[in-house]
């Protein structure tokens, strides 16, 4: 693959300065930073994606999206993010501080371990490195 392809795959919009994030946003916009750079630069083997739940909420028309996003497969409680490499794969989930899974996130984490997929909980970014780093994903 192309530099250019993957450039074009990882490009993100800026984030305006009025723009107020919450904790965990912080911590998925590091860690999304650190994942393109290491998919770039080809540390991170497989590919990666982030799981919008959150664009279903705060719209005018959030309930009537909500319904299309579910109805188009969308599950209350996946994970931020999801990872696919050659022979494995893993779902990491992001929380600020102290704040435990929800109901649904604990459905979805005890979906997981029934068909043996890694679920794991990371609390920064550098958390997030070192659980990519302990399946093999990144080196």
């Amino acid at each position: 693959m192309t530099p250019a392809v993957l450039l074009r795959l990882m490009e993100r919009p800026l984030l305006g300065k009025t723009l107020q994030l919450g904790p965990e946003d912080r911590i998925c916009i590091e860690f999304a930073n650190r994942l393109r750079a290491w998919t770039i630069e080809g540390r991170l083997s497989g590919v990666w994606t982030h799981i919008g739940n959150e664009l279903a909420g705060g719209t005018k028309n959030a309930s009537i999206r909500y319904a299309i996003a579910r109805a188009l497969g969308l599950i209350s409680g996946a994970t931020d993010y999801v990872f696919l490499w050659d022979g494995g794969c893993g779902v990491i989930e992001a929380k600020a501080g102290k704040n435990d899974l929800t109901p649904r996130q604990v459905d979805f984490a005890s979906w997981c371990a029934a068909r043996r997929v890694p679920h794991r909980v990371m609390r920064s970014a550098d958390e997030g490195e070192g659980i990519l780093r302990e399946w093999g994903a990144l080196r």
